[in-house]
């Protein structure tokens, strides 16, 4: 299965989602269809061997949609204002005062130039029917999309729209035709060609506003991508040549000078700087790079020319991660959204039949009334008045676009303000259940601890051995492994004159043990820990008992010996505790039902570990395929798991409780899996997870309260249900109720940008 990603052009609300996402997964060979209304993008999971991407166009464009194979985050997440709309929707506005002023002089016949109320031909209603054609043609958009989605049954917001603006003006011109044979006088004289344009104008504003608050929500990701410089320096033929960022390519090598952004994710090949990550990681502090390190793009290169070599191709670098990942936070599917969804499919039909349903009620009303109009004698003109008006109130009160931006506007700004907050929201569906967890379960290394380990003490049992520490130097330089760093660091640092023993020949790695050294005359040396070193030689009681009592301190205890039996040193490593560990743990407590550390380390150095940050309970000596076994035994329990890790040996575990939460470090942002992934290394950022999940989750749920609330009081206004209480909504009146209704969900969306403690 593969995945792949599209613009789509004309949508508006969340029966356009649902439009766009039933005709994709029509296409043969489409497994998945995701429309993401915030990004007006859509998903296909697919299988290449069925999947004709034409039969995908094709359909699409039958739903009175545009797709385009142009997916690009830079483009998709611009801010550019319309200032075309927005100049129509001024001179719209100011077309619209001299049309009520002359639409309402009926009422006011007083203040009216007699010039214009001569029969039979009224200048007032000339001049209403040009203003009314201007405005029409100004949004004819409207008309244009609301014909096509009528005909092919795919009704959307523009369908509502379009109907309501069309019957208003027939309905105009019917009230024309017919008071011109029936001789009506001036002050009989009301037509709806106000309502007609005022939905059009109206409707306009709320999409504009409401698309300033998508750009605000846009801000973010925006502000990301906006790191990557537009230029960069790329090597070629031992020339620098300046190129596009966007023409980047994978193995392309790059020159970056000082001050300078870096255009790519990459390796060092040549140069040694520091580089600030703190936009991306969150570290506040300058971090050195030297040769084979890997640089992010979008920091900044502080000290000196590097070269580096691009590893990643563009959409698969940290800064797209981190793009995409506060992009896709706003399709979270939950029960209440699916919900939604299910009624945002029959909403438009729904209230298509309503608004017939309420027309032909008042007219029989009206009719059986011996033809004249149910509400108080003057307020309507005649009973198709009466029944037209409310039946045409229905279709422009009615909003679809409140429902559908409900959920994503909150979570799209959500996620923004997650990421400010240096985290990230892989799934947003942990957004939801974050309110259910009652239990905390923590990893030890680079979660309670630093995770970087440094000797504390090396003893030499037997400095008989010749060269005995550079040929330790020398087995341990050429191993990644955390205890080998920190031991041939300790050596390089402690021993000036420390030099690579010619001798060595080869290291073998004993998984879960340590390391089995060859040198020349077949002579072997095992740097090993005592479980490993019980199960080849004798360690002698009081060695044991210094292990031991090390143990008990926290410490690491390393042996280096031969398969003789000879113990040459002794090496104690010890793993400093994160600075805040401690006053994260009592401030968990408060929220936590029970708190768990759960690591694979020794049982003594768990427990040291545990009692000095005060946890209580501990499992230990777990492997990691192991610890997802533990978590499926809490949640057995009854308990709702939210497991802490750094994300490579906890990948299991993370994925299997309720809500995982990876530790990333630089690059690793991008392979994280988890549902929330911390960019700093700080575990009081939990507890923003916290705080933010619960801001967003009271932010939807007052959206989806008011849209439903909005529709279900105000459509039964507008049908007239209360006309006999003196409440009466004209359709201009709902045409400018429905535009606040979806800029209210967008404007409390924005409330998340406040900052809250």
């Amino acid at each position: 299965m593969k995945e792949k990603e599209y613009s789509v052009e004309g949508m508006h609300c969340a029966a356009c989602k649902n439009n766009v996402e039933c005709a994709a997964n029509k296409v043969k060979g489409i497994k998945n269809a995701e429309v993401n209304l915030m990004s007006n993008s859509i998903k296909i999971t697919y299988d290449e061997k069925t999947f004709n991407e034409k039969d995908l166009y094709k359909e699409v464009a039958s739903s009175g949609y545009k797709l385009e194979d142009n997916y690009d985050e830079e483009v998709i997440f611009e801010t550019k204002k319309d200032y075309k709309e927005l100049i129509k929707i001024i001179i719209g506005i100011v077309l619209l005062i001299p049309l009520l002023f002359f639409g309402m002089g009926p009422m006011y016949p007083s203040i009216m130039p007699e010039i214009i109320k001569e029969p039979p031909f009224y200048l007032s209603n000339a001049i209403q029917y040009v203003i009314s054609f201007v405005i029409i043609g100004l949004f004819f958009k409207y008309y244009k999309n609301g014909f096509i989605t009528l005909i092919k049954f795919k009704f959307n917001m523009d369908t509502l729209v379009f109907l309501g603006s069309l019957f208003s003006l027939i309905y105009s011109i019917y009230l024309t035709i017919s008071a011109f044979f029936n001789h009506y006088t001036y002050e009989h004289f009301h037509l709806y060609l106000d309502s007609s344009a005022m939905i059009l104008v109206f409707v306009s504003l709320g999409k504009y506003i409401e698309n300033l608050s998508k750009n605000k929500a846009k801000s973010t990701i925006k502000a990301l991508l906006a790191l990557r410089p537009k230029t960069a320096h790329k090597l070629e033929n031992n020339e620098i040549i300046d190129i596009n960022s966007k023409d980047i390519k994978l193995k392309d090598k790059l020159v970056v000078k000082v001050g300078e952004t870096i255009p790519a994710d990459g390796i060092i090949l040549s140069g040694k700087t520091s580089v600030d990550e703190s936009i991306i990681s969150g570290e506040s502090l300058p971090i050195l790079k030297v040769e084979d390190d890997h640089v992010i793009g979008g920091s900044v290169n502080k000290e000196a020319p590097i070269t580096i070599l691009v590893n990643k191709e563009r959409k698969d670098s940290v800064l797209n991660k981190i793009a995409s990942l506060v992009a896709e936070a706003s399709n979270m599917k939950t029960p209440l959204t699916e919900k939604v969804d299910k009624v945002a499919k029959i909403f438009i039909p729904t209230v298509m039949i309503i608004a017939l349903v309420v027309f032909i009620s008042w007219l029989i009303a009206g009719i059986l009334n011996n033809n004249t109009p149910i509400i108080s004698i003057g307020h309507f003109n005649s009973v198709f008045d009466e029944a037209f008006t409310f039946g045409v109130g229905v279709l422009v009160i009615s909003c679809p676009c409140a429902l559908g931006l409900a959920t994503p506007i909150s979570l799209l700004v959500g996620s923004s303000v997650f990421s400010k907050n240096y985290v990230l929201v892989q799934k947003s569906e942990g957004i939801e259940k974050v309110k259910d967890i009652d239990c905390l379960v923590l990893d030890k290394t680079n979660t309670i601890t630093e995770g970087e380990l440094s000797v504390s003490s090396l003893n030499i049992l037997d400095n008989t051995k010749t060269s005995l520490l550079s040929k330790i130097y020398t087995i341990e330089k050429y191993s990644e492994h955390p205890i080998a760093k920190a031991i041939s660091s300790y050596l390089k640092e402690n021993n000036l004159d420390i030099t690579l023993s010619s001798d060595f020949m080869m290291n073998e790695t004993i998984p879960g043990g340590g390391i089995k050294a060859t040198f020349k005359n077949n002579e072997v040396i095992f740097i090993t820990n005592k479980e490993h070193a019980k199960t080849l030689i004798s360690i002698p009681k009081d060695i044991e008992e210094s292990i031991d009592n090390s143990t008990y301190n926290g410490e690491l205890s390393i042996l280096v010996y031969d398969l003789n039996g000879n113990i040459y040193a002794l090496f104690y490593l010890k793993d400093k505790l994160k600075k805040e560990a401690k006053e994260f743990i009592i401030e968990a407590k408060k929220h936590f039902k029970k708190i768990v550390l759960l690591t694979g380390d020794n049982k003594n150095i768990a427990s040291y570990i545990a009692k000095e940050v005060g946890i209580d309970t501990v499992i230990s000596e777990v492997k990691p395929l192991d610890k997802d076994k533990e978590i499926i035994k809490l949640q057995n329990e009854g308990y709702k798991v939210m497991m802490v890790g750094d994300g490579v040996n906890d990948s299991i575990a993370l994925t299997r409780a309720d809500i995982g939460v990876s530790i990333a470090k630089g690059s690793d942002i991008a392979i994280a899996s988890a549902t929330f992934i911390l960019m700093r290394n700080n575990l009081n950022d939990i507890f923003k997870i916290l705080n933010i999940s619960r801001r967003i989750r009271h932010n939807i749920s007052f959206n989806v309260f008011w849209a439903f609330i909005y529709n279900i009081i105000f459509i039964p206004v507008a049908a007239g249900v209360f006309s006999f209480l003196g409440f009466i909504l004209e359709p201009m009146y709902c045409a400018i109720l429905m535009a606040c209704s979806s800029v209210t969900v967008c404007l409390n969306a924005l409330t998340l940008f406040i900052k809250k403690n």
